[in-house]
């Protein structure tokens, strides 16, 4: 009998199994619905235009403002928002160190300078006043040894002199007129001034000290960086006690650029340039659930197609693609549009069609053979 029970049971359980495993393998395998819209999709008012996603940005394109000098920020001059003046201090980097090497360069330059000074003004008055008095000394020296030869000389009885006195008289009378003609060349070589040589170099030195010093003062100047242009502080990056780094930043320490009037950067696929009429009316639109319509001017192409950057995230969307940037301008003094805000944008291609686009055929006549 519990055989029987056991045959029954084990079957229909497994039965039960096999359903839940058909059941939630059947649940799982249906499709997720689908998201409602965010917001209704825009339209174009052109019968036949060319679309495009437009990045709005200043009319001055979006300026990444960095330092030339890595140090530690000391302060930050500006806030988001913000309307500066070209010149206006952004931020400065903290330069106490080369504010004393500029103190050295200058003491160093001040002795340059004045060594040059002093080698223009030779020679002193008072340097040629001891130099020939010294001269007079010496001649006096010679004149004193010269007489004392003499008067031995003139002894008549030469056996009364000893005989180490006549070499010592010629060898003081040697020594006097060898010290007299050394004080008659410093003498001279003293009136002759100062050697073009040794000025020249005296000069040179004074310009190497003063171009360390124009360095130093260049890189003071730089430590405040000041805004290139008139225009709107978009983004400060920069805080006080960070470390900046000198050189080409992906990111700048501070961003600005020119929001009067508001440009707007448009991104046509290649495939739809040949369609473009830069004469064509054009609309920029909101994206999302309110449709707002902006009036948009042409400025210029950019004349070089270059790979797609700028993503719109729709699931539809080519990403191996190659664009044409078109630069237009709002009209509105103050559209409700902020930079780095993706819009939709509609240009009006007219007539434009494939076979305006083709040149007639010309009839070629065949060459006749003389």
């Amino acid at each position: 009998m519990k055989m029987k029970v056991r045959f029954i049971i084990l079957p229909i359980i497994a039965l039960i199994g096999i359903g839940l495993a058909i059941y939630t393998v059947y649940k799982q395998s249906r499709p997720a619905p689908n998201a409602p819209p965010s917001g209704q999709p825009t339209k174009s008012p052109f019968s036949n235009r060319v679309a495009g996603s437009g990045l709005v940005e200043p009319a001055t394109e979006i300026m990444n403002i960095g330092t030339s000098i890595a140090g530690t920020v000391q302060s930050v001059s500006v806030k988001e928002g913000q309307l500066v003046k070209k010149g206006d201090i952004l931020f400065t980097i903290d330069q106490r160190d080369t504010v004393a090497q500029l103190v050295a360069a200058k003491a160093k330059l001040e002795v340059a300078t004045r060594k040059v000074e002093q080698l223009k003004s030779m020679p002193r008055a008072e340097d040629v006043d001891r130099a020939t008095a010294i001269v007079a000394q010496r001649q006096s020296a010679v004149n004193d040894a010269t007489l004392r030869l003499e008067r031995l000389n003139a002894v008549e009885d030469q056996s009364a002199i000893s005989a180490n006195e006549r070499p010592t008289r010629m060898f003081e009378m040697s020594l006097t007129k060898s010290r007299l003609d050394e004080a008659k060349s410093e003498l001279a070589r003293m009136m002759k001034g100062t050697y073009p040589e040794d000025l020249a170099v005296a000069t040179a030195e004074a310009k190497v000290a003063d171009a360390d010093v124009a360095m130093l003062q260049t890189d003071l100047a730089q430590s405040e960086v000041k805004a290139p242009i008139d225009g709107t502080v978009l983004r400060v990056n920069a805080r006080a006690g960070e470390f900046a780094s000198a050189g080409a930043l992906r990111v700048g320490l501070v961003v600005m650029g020119q929001l009067t009037p508001l440009h707007i950067r448009v991104d046509v696929d290649e495939l739809d340039a040949w369609r473009f009429d830069p004469k064509g009316k054009a609309v920029a639109m909101l994206r999302g659930g309110k449709i707002v319509e902006f009036p948009i001017e042409y400025v210029r192409t950019v004349p070089v197609v270059i790979p797609k950057r700028t993503l719109t995230g729709e699931n539809s969307e080519r990403i191996d693609t190659r664009v044409m940037e078109i630069i237009y301008r709002f009209t509105q003094d103050n559209p409700k549009v902020l930079p780095g805000q993706l819009l939709d944008v509609y240009i009006d291609s007219g007539t434009i069609t494939p076979d305006t686009l083709v040149a007639p055929a010309q009839k070629v006549e065949p060459a006749k053979v003389g």
